[in-house]
């Protein structure tokens, strides 16, 4: 509005539509010609949210955000871009070295190190990819599995599996003969 000359008073009642709930409630219950122009719209409006405001946090605090053992990829990611967010401004190049030196050691971290990404941006389309993949192939393998839980076979599943290939139908296992009481000891007690 100021490159296009636009005057204090249209600019100060143009604010009042870019607000919501309070802020738009404390803007309209100001006195009718308390304020003179924007400036002061501006400087009176900052003063009395001041308490709202977050601060940023330091750039050195991304050396304070790491992947956690067991955490997963796609938890981390979400986790790193809600921190990185935090921060004032970071260059890319220095985003970029933090992201890859924030994460476990593993086949994700080599490939970031060995062919580093041009950009942060590139990293952060790999690494998102890489989570996916991840995410589908667990979900791959319990479906491979039939669905047991984390993915892996239970010793019933195995033992099941194993009868159920090896079991043929006139075949007598030992646990399946019948059993024999020395007399005058039945389980009914007679």
């Amino acid at each position: 509005m100021q490159v296009l000359g636009v005057r204090d008073p249209v600019m100060c009642r143009a604010f009042l539509p870019t607000l919501k709930g309070s802020a738009q409630r404390w803007l309209a219950a100001l006195p009718p010609k308390s304020i003179y122009s924007f400036e002061e719209l501006a400087d009176r409006f900052m003063s009395h949210y001041a308490a709202n405001i977050k601060p940023q946090k330091d750039l050195t605090h991304l050396g304070d955000i790491l992947q956690e053992e067991g955490e997963s990829l796609k938890t981390y990611l979400a986790r790193w871009q809600k921190e990185i967010q935090s921060i004032e401004e970071v260059e890319d190049q220095t985003a970029l070295t933090f992201f890859i030196e924030s994460l476990r050691s593993g086949q994700l971290y080599r490939d970031l190190r060995d062919n580093r990404p041009a950009t942060y941006a590139e990293a952060i389309h790999m690494t998102n990819k890489r989570a996916n993949t991840k995410q589908a192939m667990k979900h791959k393998r319990q479906h491979e599995v039939g669905g047991s839980a984390g993915g892996k076979r239970t010793r019933t599943d195995t033992k099941e599996r194993r009868s159920e290939v090896t079991r043929r139908p006139d075949a007598r296992r030992p646990y399946d003969r019948p059993v024999v009481h020395p007399i005058g000891r039945f389980p009914n007690g007679q």
